[in-house]
């Protein structure tokens, strides 16, 4: 039997924090997005966003739970402030 979920897949696997992590998901899809659009590298895509490339590679990675989503969001707005 295949059952439909929810919108927020963190939640139908019962994660305590599924908002939060549904949110950090979103971003670091927009932020994935935004260094494609730009053709941007991993190392320059970080040194615009003012991390270290390493950081940027885990949360492309889906290792994001740690990260702090207002950082996710500065990073975000500094990646679509850049020009092409």
């Amino acid at each position: 039997m295949i059952e439909e979920g929810s919108p927020n897949v963190y939640a139908d696997l019962g994660c305590t924090d599924a908002d939060a992590m549904q949110r950090k998901a979103m971003l670091v899809v927009r932020i994935s997005d935004a260094i494609s659009a730009k053709s941007l590298r991993l190392a320059q895509a970080a040194r615009v966003m003012g991390i270290e490339a390493f950081c940027l590679e885990d949360w492309l990675k889906g290792h994001f739970r740690d990260a702090d989503e207002t950082l996710l969001h500065a990073c975000l707005c500094h990646l679509e402030m850049q020009p092409h």
